[in-house]
């Protein structure tokens, strides 16, 4: 971590702030330890920058699909072991790490309204996401720290490890939930389109916070992040190409979950050559 901004009263009982070199403290408890050693009455800090990694599970599981030949995953939540499906039934079941059987009922997607929560989420509070489980993602698509792995930006390789997240928001006792497609050219692999946003759709109170990119054929990304999750979202991209790639990211808390209904592509066609 770098960047440590710090708001205190001073001697006079004025508002003022300095900043700290976060490459000598090693994690933000260290941090919160030497404002306490100031003896001083801290109004608050802002970290901004993350540079450290995120807790890796032990056990990951993944789900295969054999109508459509694919696979997904891994999930980790819970320590998840084992997972299977009943046969000729909705209902699915796992066994965690600390030995408990849990069972969950696929249909329950079909609602179009999940349970009502309150905002789990408090991105703006810098915890230690090496010790306390979470995912640490930039605000700006500079960096995503998740399950021991870092991308640098929407569209890269994950690598494993620590790694520099600018402009971070905080998403503790939560996972990422990452989709990729591959290269779509909307009905005509031929003529350049332009796309101009993509329109999503939610189950009501559904509860993540979303970053959506899409990517052309020569390389040029566009997207951004929009925040929590509501019913129907617009992310606007306004790029051209003949095919395209898109990426969604999801924030999702352990113990309140959401559901994407339709993603529809608002785009025109162009020349064919």
């Amino acid at each position: 971590m770098s960047g440590v901004y710090i708001r205190k009263l001073d001697a006079n009982g004025f508002d003022s702030s300095f900043d700290i070199d976060a490459a000598e403290f090693p994690n933000v408890s260290a941090i919160e330890n030497y404002l306490t050693a100031q003896n001083q009455t801290i109004l608050g800090y802002m970290i901004e920058y993350y540079n450290g990694r995120t807790i890796s599970p032990k056990f990951k599981g993944y789900v295969v699909n054999e109508r459509t030949s694919s696979i997904s995953g891994p999930f980790y939540h819970d320590n998840i072991t084992a997972i299977a499906t009943k046969d000729n039934s909705s209902e699915m079941y796992c066994v965690t790490e600390s030995r408990e059987l849990k069972k969950t009922n696929l249909l329950k997607l079909n609602d179009s309204q999940l349970s009502a929560f309150s905002d789990p989420f408090t991105v703006k509070n810098p915890f230690d996401a090496s010790v306390l489980p979470g995912v640490v993602l930039s605000e700006n698509g500079a960096g995503f720290s998740y399950s021991n792995k870092y991308m640098a930006g929407p569209f890269t390789e994950p690598t494993a490890g620590p790694g520099l997240v600018k402009n971070p928001l905080y998403f503790k006792e939560s996972y990422l939930a990452r989709s990729e497609t591959n290269w779509i050219h909307l009905g005509d692999e031929h003529s350049e389109k332009q796309i101009y946003r993509v329109d999503l759709s939610f189950h009501k109170n559904s509860c993540g916070h979303l970053w959506l990119y899409v990517k052309n054929d020569e390389g040029l990304i566009k997207g951004q992040y929009k925040g929590m999750l509501k019913p129907h979202m617009k992310v606007f991209t306004n790029m051209r190409g003949r095919r395209f790639k898109i990426q969604m990211m999801i924030a999702t808390h352990y113990n309140f979950p959401w559901a994407m209904r339709e993603m529809s592509i608002g785009h025109l066609y162009g020349k064919s050559f």
